[in-house]
């Protein structure tokens, strides 16, 4: 297969977008839409192996399987004049590695934490079709003329309940995957986690987070060494890095999504601290502590408006808004949060009709059977309502009345049998 190829299945060549172990990346367009496309190719040499085989055709499948703004679209799989080749979106723009490895590299920190952001919506997308991609890293996140995100190569993503076995073989990139991935264990989506944290910590602190010398230094930090505290961001970052970061994935994040939460969190707070530009304030030194105090008071009424509403204390999530937006007049950071309470009263409400109504329905339940002398019966319909509404005082009422039937009937059953 040579740069001259001129056309793959309906497909016409325009040009090489770029070359890899794999193969060929082409240009092409399919001239019955005018439609531009990517055309990743596998090489003559790879076609004998099953294996690079599966991995290619793996990559299409998957790709093929997800559906989302942050993810790469794949439109065709095939093969043509003894080429495989899978044609996708045509992408517009540059990786991210070229971004952090070259000049531009000092993104604006707001732009640095939505790029993130991103990733984990799309790798969240992923996971929900129980898709774990494996291998995250800069060179596998595109970032497009508009800023607009997209997560690549799924070349070694794995379906979580995929019979395949790949035990004893690291898959990844060494200074971007999770401590299990190295020491064998089978793995989850909070491997991806993990290589997300490292891409977070290298555009924040310009530095991978546990590189060492050679491999095996590497190997051995990613393990063993605790992430180190990124300088001159706020804590709430450094707590949200930590967190993805664990060497313990079950102290880790539970989701991408949750992630995602955390970072449109601190990004609202920046963003109104970036409001604060006081140009009655002279001293620097005053105010850079202005805005230290000020950010730091929004991050802890932030964190207990979301401790409250995690915990479906709704009213007290109202209050702690309310008292937030007395002093931070600032839609970026009261309108998220005013969305997700009145989200939580509708699910609150929704779940209180439900409730009236099943407790309804088993008190009259609980009536029949007492009526019909079924008085155990009665009784457990009884503790089905309390279980939900513990001063239910109809339920308590007909539980006693029947406690005290069952009571009389073992009474006259103990006189009978003395008689």
């Amino acid at each position: 297969m040579t740069a001259t190829l001129s056309k793959l299945g309906k497909y016409q060549i325009l040009g090489v977008l770029g070359k890899g172990s794999m193969g060929v990346v082409y240009k092409g367009v399919d001239p019955r839409i005018g439609k531009l496309v990517a055309i990743k190719t596998m090489n003559q040499k790879n076609l004998s192996d099953p294996n690079m085989q599966e991995r290619f055709y793996r990559e299409g499948n998957i790709l093929g399987q997800l559906n989302h703004r942050n993810i790469i679209s794949v439109y065709n799989v095939g093969e043509d004049q003894e080429t495989c080749y899978i044609a996708m979106e045509y992408l517009d723009g540059t990786t991210l590695e070229k971004i952090v490895r070259g000049k531009k590299r000092n993104l604006p920190l707001q732009m640095r934490l939505e790029i993130v952001k991103q990733v984990c919506e799309g790798v969240h997308a992923a996971h929900q079709q129980g898709i774990i991609h494996r291998d995250l890293k800069p060179a596998n996140i595109f970032l497009l003329n508009d800023d607009h995100v997209k997560v690549l190569d799924f070349g070694v993503a794995h379906f979580k309940n995929s019979q395949l076995t790949t035990s004893g073989v690291v898959i990844g990139t060494i200074n971007y995957i999770a401590p299990e991935q190295i020491t064998g264990l089978k793995i989850d989506l909070r491997a991806d986690i993990f290589s997300i944290g490292v891409i977070l910590f290298e555009l924040l602190a310009n530095k991978h987070p546990f590189v060492g010398k050679n491999l095996s230094q590497t190997m051995v930090r990613i393990i063993n060494e605790d992430t180190p505290r990124v300088p001159d961001i706020p804590d709430s970052l450094n707590q949200v890095v930590r967190k993805s970061l664990q060497k313990d994935r079950d102290q880790r994040y539970s989701s991408a999504m949750e992630l995602a939460n955390d970072l449109e969190n601190v990004m609202r707070t920046q963003a109104f601290v970036d409001t604060l530009n006081d140009e009655t304030i002279v001293d620097a030194d005053l105010q850079k502590a202005q805005k230290s105090y000020v950010r730091k008071l929004v991050e802890e009424r932030i964190g207990s408006i979301e401790e409250a509403l995690k915990n479906e204390e709704v009213d007290q999530a109202k209050d702690l808004i309310e008292q937030l937006s007395s002093f931070v007049d600032n839609t970026a950071v009261i309108e998220p949060l005013m969305a997700r309470l009145k989200e939580a009263q509708s699910q609150r409400k929704k779940r209180i009709s439900f409730v009236t109504q099943l407790t309804h329905e088993t008190l009259l339940k609980a009536n029949r059977e007492m009526d019909q002398k079924h008085y155990v019966m009665a009784i457990e319909y009884c503790q089905k309502v309390l279980k939900v509404d513990p001063n239910n005082q109809d339920a308590r009422i007909i539980k006693a009345n029947c406690l005290k039937k069952l009571q009389s009937f073992i009474d006259r059953i103990k006189k009978s049998s003395l008689a």
